[in-house]
């Protein structure tokens, strides 16, 4: 759908008050995803507008609940601006309060801004809150503008299910029928092995599946610590499998050798020890990437959570396989069955959704307002 550029002054004012009245699913149909695309550019051209009243906070320490500041009636315009802030609590008749002081009016706007940018939700001033309160509306204007292209290129389908994973987000949403029926934190591939942009199905999920390891990560990361201690590695559940006859065979100086040579590698077995965990999802495409558990559980409770190498790992893995597989007959009871054996189970996804890993670090949520999230790729500065 073409976009119609709004003329600039009141009536720019006017339109982002209407986006934000107006809730709006991000996860949404093709159609839906040019509405967002549109939402966004009018939402960036009210931004271009209200940067003629934006000043930013002076330089100083953090701001938290209690101080009494000129700093403090400075954040205060600047959440209302934005509309976090919208006065005190209370009847209209209440008396005013000392705009200076750091309230709970205030801190509970401060949260919804923290909530609405992926901060930390402190309530707090805090260093980082500051560096993202310094960012201009019009640096945020041309982040919108740049997402917008993104979010129109989409072709999300209107009906069925599907997968969507926002990388700077760090969440993975399952939609049915334009609702969205499940949301888990997912961690996502570091700045040096970036998870990249994709549209693929979900064809297949293996339970207890075993680990082929990368050829990067063989050299850089398994071989030093299998040469350091073989025995620890072992009863990690890891095998020396040769390329062309896929023997296996325990870690000694010699098959540790072939493999530094390119003539093996190390695979790991089903197990509780195993890397991918218990669930792993496959999803056909050429840079090897699919979804899985991990081991590593406690990431998922770290904000920022680009660790991986490249692959999506899952908060709650068995859920998405149950939700997946419900409609072949399994209930979570034979989820959980499959998913603690220790011999590796392929199950066919019938009518295979499509997934879709995106990166979106500006979108118009459900509440009809700018959600934004940290470049930590560094992308908005280069063409979408």
């Amino acid at each position: 759908m073409a976009y119609a550029p709004l003329p600039l002054g009141i009536a720019a004012l006017i339109s982002l008050m209407i986006i934000w009245a107006a809730p709006l699913n991000a996860s949404a149909s093709a159609s839906e995803a040019a509405s967002t695309g549109q939402q966004l550019r009018a939402t960036a051209q009210a931004y271009r507008v209200m940067a003629k009243n934006w000043r930013p906070i002076a330089e100083g320490k953090p701001l938290q609940p209690g101080d009494r500041d000129r700093r403090v009636l400075q954040l205060r315009n600047l959440l209302a601006l934005y509309r976090d802030y919208s006065g005190q609590p209370g009847p209209l008749s209440a008396p005013q309060k000392d705009s200076r002081r750091f309230d709970s009016a205030l801190q509970a706007a401060l949260e919804r801004f923290q909530k609405r940018h992926g901060l930390n939700v402190n309530g707090i001033a805090d260093e980082e809150t500051l560096a993202v309160l310094a960012i201009s509306p019009v640096e945020r204007a041309q982040q919108m503008e740049l997402n917008a292209s993104r979010w129109e290129k989409l072709d999300i389908p209107g009906e069925g299910r599907y997968v969507i994973v926002n990388v700077p987000d760090y969440h993975l949403q399952l939609v049915e029928d334009g609702l969205v029926t499940l949301k888990m934190k997912t961690v996502v591939g570091k700045r040096s092995s970036r998870t990249p942009d994709m549209h693929s199905r979900i064809t297949n999920i293996v339970f207890s599946p075993t680990w082929t390891v990368p050829r990067s990560i063989l050299i850089t990361e398994l071989l030093p610590k299998a040469r350091h201690n073989p025995i620890a590695m072992h009863k990690r559940g890891y095998r020396v499998v040769q390329y062309r006859s896929g023997k296996s065979f325990p870690i000694t100086a010699e098959t540790i050798a072939k493999a530094a040579a390119g003539q093996a590698t190390l695979r790991q077995i089903s197990g509780p020890e195993n890397s991918l965990g218990k669930v792993k999802f496959i999803i056909p495409n050429k840079q090897a990437i699919f979804l899985h558990d991990t081991q590593a559980q406690s990431l998922f409770k770290q904000r920022q959570r680009a660790f991986s190498h490249g692959c999506v790992r899952l908060q709650a893995p068995e859920e998405l396989a149950y939700f997946l597989l419900r409609a072949q007959g399994w209930d979570r009871t034979r989820v959980a069955q499959a998913a603690s054996g220790y011999d590796a189970l392929n199950i066919r996804v019938e009518k295979a959704p499509p997934i879709y890993i995106v990166y979106m670090t500006a979108w118009i949520d459900r509440d009809g307002r700018p959600q934004f999230r940290s470049d930590i790729y560094h992308r908005d500065k280069v063409a979408p």
